[in-house]
């Protein structure tokens, strides 16, 4: 029995339709799921608050158990914290977080490698 928690950033916080949001950081909501043996068990969408570090929201959603993330963009500072706490980055694609998870769930999606990230700016988280 294979369990995992997948969060994908959202632009609103309407679950599995949201549309994917183009930027980690920036994004109005996560988007949640917990997936077992590739079906879409539960979904939650947990806000995405201000926060005074690039780590917060990471942390958070390592709280929530979280082992994947899916985004379309990320700066360096949040997506090496990622990576140290062992929390795994996917690339997105456009379209809804229910497509993005499904993408996932078929193998179909790319690792975030650091070429990928989002460069520079006090903004870029």
């Amino acid at each position: 029995m294979s369990v995992e928690r997948i969060a994908v950033t959202a632009e609103n916080d309407n679950g599995l339709d949201s549309p994917v949001s183009g930027h980690f950081g920036h994004c109005k909501a996560f988007i949640v799921s917990t997936v077992k043996d590739g079906e879409i068990i539960e979904v939650e969408s947990v806000l995405n608050g201000s926060h005074s570090t690039c780590a917060e929201p990471v942390d958070k959603l390592a709280s929530l158990g979280v082992n994947v993330l899916i985004t379309l963009g990320m700066g360096m500072r949040p997506y090496m914290h990622a990576q140290q706490i062992g929390l795994s980055v996917v690339k997105g694609s456009v379209g809804t977080v229910g497509e993005a998870i499904r993408s996932y769930i078929e193998g179909t999606h790319e690792v975030m490698e650091r070429d990928g990230l989002c460069g520079g700016g006090p903004r870029s988280h």
